[in-house]
């Protein structure tokens, strides 16, 4: 378990181009070992431009609270270890043709990618 960054570190990595949050979060994720979601019920979801499915995962707990607001008012932040995320969760949403919505700010601006492009990315591939 890494430790929380502070209030004013978070606020400089919102503000980054969601290309440089991206790679922002790969590394923090291989880092921490672990992403974020939202959770009441079920797993938050967002929408692409196109209406479709997408869902966002975090690199913190504290990233993710920051987006607890309007449609997903309750929910909280749920920890998914990084090899549940790769063997499990992404296979899973390829499958579905379900996006991840990388790093969303409160403002509603997440990079979507496939499950399948984030997996190859975690494992060491590419990154953004």
């Amino acid at each position: 378990m890494t430790q929380e960054m502070s209030d004013d570190r978070l606020q400089a990595v919102l503000e980054l181009p969601p290309s440089r949050r991206h790679a922002w979060f790969l590394q923090r994720v291989r880092e921490a070992g672990e992403v974020w979601g939202l959770y009441a019920e079920g797993w938050a979801l967002a929408f692409d431009d196109e209406g479709r499915d997408v869902l966002p995962l975090w690199p913190t707990a504290t990233s993710a609270r920051l987006c607890a607001t309007r449609l997903w008012e309750g929910f909280e932040p749920r920890r998914i270890p990084l090899p549940e995320l790769v063997e499990e969760l992404l296979p899973e949403l390829a499958q579905e043709g379900i996006p991840v919505g990388v790093f969303f700010t409160p403002k509603g601006e997440g990079l979507p990618v496939t499950a399948a492009e984030l997996r190859t990315q975690l494992l060491g591939g590419a990154s953004a």
